[in-house]
């Protein structure tokens, strides 16, 4: 199956601050026939088991959660890999039609593979992102759903305030350093 990927730009959330060195968030749901590891992922599955997709119209539909942990600078790029199975039931066609939470989608034939897309990166802002795959023709498994974003946080800058504060610190601690060595003397 092969999807459209849009062209992911970069997105900048964060103003008037400086940045940090990218950090990398990486989202991993397994499947099994009665869920999914994290549960609360699972938002919905057609018949039969949530891992397998066992013709017309059957789906499974989940949401990946994340927490950015801090203040976001810009989302510089993000990929969803699924891993996919063919039964091997079936020797004719493997046909599902995938949706996502950003509008993208795709249509195509399935075998056992890693499928991989970038993500529209706006669509990431909200902490979540949802994923619904259809099997429109044939059977397969749907093994595992791995979410990597690739973003860089903010780095705080001192408020000025805070700047004054430390330099009237500093120079009271010159100033008593100071007062000491003319008594010492």
């Amino acid at each position: 199956m092969r999807w459209i990927a849009s062209a992911a730009a970069l997105l900048a959330v964060g103003v008037g601050a400086g940045s940090a060195q990218a950090a990398l968030i990486v989202d991993t749901i397994d499947f099994t026939a009665s869920g999914t590891n994290p549960a609360h992922a699972l938002l919905g599955y057609g018949y039969g088991t949530v891992n397998k997709l066992d013709g017309a119209l059957d789906y499974v539909s989940w949401t990946h959660h994340f927490d950015f942990g801090t203040e976001v600078a810009s989302i510089n790029s993000a990929v969803l890999s699924l891993d996919l199975r063919d039964d091997g039931k079936h020797d004719g066609i493997e046909l599902a039609f995938g949706i996502a939470s950003s509008g993208q989608w795709d249509l195509g034939f399935v075998s056992t593979n890693t499928y991989s897309y970038n993500v529209a990166l706006q669509s990431l802002l909200d902490g979540s992102f949802t994923v619904k795959i259809v099997s429109l023709i044939g059977d397969f498994f749907i093994d595992r759903s791995i979410l990597k974003i690739d973003f860089t946080p903010v780095t705080p800058v001192p408020e000025p305030t805070m700047l004054s504060l430390l330099g009237l610190g500093i120079a009271g601690a010159a100033l008593g350093h100071r007062r000491r060595s003319r008594k010492a003397a």
